[in-house]
């Protein structure tokens, strides 16, 4: 991966595991749900950012490699295929 977008990637998490606690927390004390749902929906932004810098660096630094080998290109595309569809379930 590369170095500046796995930097970016790795803050976003940090950022995650900090909401993470913080909605346990504010299930646990019963909070209003909508502040809980804010908070729920930053989690989710933060793993959409954690996405886009794999793919991002996913697309720089292998997709070259794989789009220029004809053996590898189907292969590839339909990997890339794979992992789209399931981030839009």
């Amino acid at each position: 991966m590369l170095p500046d977008q796995k930097e970016k990637a790795l803050a976003a998490l940090k950022r995650l595991d900090g909401l993470s606690k913080k909605v346990h927390r504010m299930l646990d004390e019963d909070e209003h749900c909508p502040e809980i749902l804010r908070n729920v929906l930053a989690m989710k932004g933060h793993l959409d950012h954690v996405q886009a810098r794999i793919l991002e660096s996913h697309m720089k630094t292998c997709a070259p490699k794989k789009l220029a080998s004809e053996k590898d290109q189907d292969t590839f595309v339909h990997e890339l295929l794979k992992v789209i569809g399931l981030s839009t379930r």
